[in-house]
């Protein structure tokens, strides 16, 4: 794995804020935000990596509860492998309870990952956030229009001040080369991949296409962005 120590050189101080990275499971995102992470780190930083994905909390246990009973349509995986998930997307009325309670499941954890430590000047990077909860929730209703919808810009109201949004991309055909065997279905990479763009887009987000370039490259348009944007300030 590449350091991305080698971008930045002199004392470091950062900007508390919040840095939250979207897209598609194998884009990228893990990897730039460890290497992110232990960069801040090595500087002595103050830094917390932030993971907050739907289904949360209560929503979890409820799903469980609805796979358990039968309640559920059958997401198939390549290699044979399956996803069992609540089938809240019959109905309307059942797309709108989903939604209000993923929506209450994960005001507390926006509160207590998010809001606490930024207050207590913490810089976070996010690996997975609202933005997140907004397209899985549009996914286990299978319903693109609430990428739009009132709830959702709802959500991203709760997206601190000043945060930095980083859209990693990345064709399916690399995605499954980098995750082999744990590759998610087509369908759902590509129903990422649009309601990824679709809120990356509304949220001004620094969008990059890991296919053909490498981790190092990737990293030097990371920092060029986090620069522009004032999240450090070096002095050489």
């Amino acid at each position: 794995m590449h350091s991305v120590s080698t971008f930045v050189r002199g004392s470091l101080k950062l900007v508390p804020r919040l840095i939250a990275f979207l897209g598609p499971d194998g884009a990228g995102k893990s990897t730039h935000v460890e290497l992110l992470i232990n960069f801040f780190k090595s500087h002595r930083s103050r830094v917390r990596k932030v993971w907050i994905r739907s289904p949360h909390t209560l929503a979890y246990l409820l799903s469980c509860f609805l796979v358990r009973i039968g309640f559920y349509r059958v997401v198939s995986k390549p290699f044979g492998r399956q996803w069992k998930i609540p089938a809240v997307n019959t109905s309307q009325s059942f797309k709108i309870l989903w939604s209000v309670i993923e929506l209450v499941s994960v005001l507390p954890l926006i509160l207590f990952r998010v809001y606490i430590p930024l207050y207590l000047g913490y810089t976070l990077v996010a690996e997975r956030y609202v933005v997140d909860t907004i397209v899985n929730i549009a996914y286990f209703t299978n319903d693109l229009d609430f990428l739009r919808s009132r709830l959702a810009k709802f959500l991203l109201y709760f997206v601190p001040k000043n945060t930095i949004f980083i859209h990693l991309d990345s064709e399916y055909s690399v995605i499954m080369k980098r995750r082999r065997r744990m590759v998610e279905s087509y369908d759902f990479i590509e129903f990422q991949r649009l309601g990824y763009k679709v809120i990356g887009d509304s949220v001004s987000a620094k969008y990059i296409d890991t296919s053909n370039i490498s981790v190092k490259q990737t990293s030097m348009r990371i920092m060029h962005w986090l620069r522009i944007n004032e999240v450090f300030k070096t002095n050489n």
